[in-house]
C-alpha cells in the first residue's frame, strides 16, 4: 500500500465518520416526529460528536500536523 492511499483512505474514512455522525440528526428526527417517541437532542448528541469530531481530524490531519508542528518547533 502506497503512502498516498493510505492518505486517501484516512480521508474516506473520515468523510465517512462525518456522514454517519450527521446522519444521526436523520435517526433523531425520524424517532422524534415520524414515531412519537419522546426522545431528546442530548441522546443523539455524543453520537453525533463520536463521528464528526474525529471524522474532521482525519480529513483535515496535514493541517492538524503543520500546527503541531510549528508550535512544537523549538525556537533557533
Amino acid at each position: 500500500m502506497s503512502v498516498e492511499s493510505k492518505r486517501d483512505g484516512l480521508s474516506t474514512l473520515g468523510t465517512l465518520l462525518v456522514v454517519l455522525g450527521v446522519a444521526v440528526w436523520g435517526l433523531y428526527a425520524v424517532m422524534r416526529w415520524g414515531m412519537g417517541r419522546g426522545v431528546t437532542g442530548r441522546q443523539f448528541l455524543p453520537y453525533h460528536l463520536a463521528g464528526v469530531i474525529p471524522g474532521m481530524v482525519l480529513r483535515r490531519r496535514r493541517f492538524f500536523q503543520r500546527v503541531l508542528q510549528r508550535v512544537l518547533r523549538q525556537p533557533d
